[in-house]
């Protein structure tokens, strides 16, 4: 709720839209830039692997190591914990970035709100 009231209500300009990408420099604020993220698993891999559209992303080729290990013990799937477990904290983690890079870019434009007022004020006092 809070951030349709944000996005549509009280700061439009000042919040980010969460399916368009990153309007910032990825590395700004970082000296000595950033770790690219990499896709492990290829499109063909995935395929080949039937993963649905909605799981391709960075945890991918957990997820493909985890169905391949229920394929091969299967019915005995509870052996597979380690890669279920695996591909879990992956999930975690890649919500946990991708939250941090809304609130990165919400700052962002924040800040660029904040330069932008006080550079009206000033050419006004001008």
């Amino acid at each position: 709720m809070g951030n349709y009231y944000s996005l549509y209500v009280s700061n439009p300009e000042g919040t980010p839209k969460t399916l368009e990408n990153p309007s910032f420099d990825p590395n700004f604020g970082f000296p000595n830039g950033r770790k690219e993220r990499v896709m492990i698993a290829t499109e063909q891999e995935m395929e080949a692997a039937k993963i649905p559209l909605a799981d391709r992303d960075y945890c991918a080729h957990k997820l493909i190591a985890y169905r391949a290990c229920r394929a091969d013990v299967w019915p005995w799937a509870v052996k597979c914990a380690h890669e279920k477990h695996e591909y879990l904290n992956c999930e975690y983690e890649d919500y946990i970035y991708r939250m941090k890079e809304y609130e990165r870019e919400k700052r962002l434009l924040l800040r660029k709100q904040r330069i932008e007022k006080k550079r009206g004020a000033e050419e006004m006092a001008a």
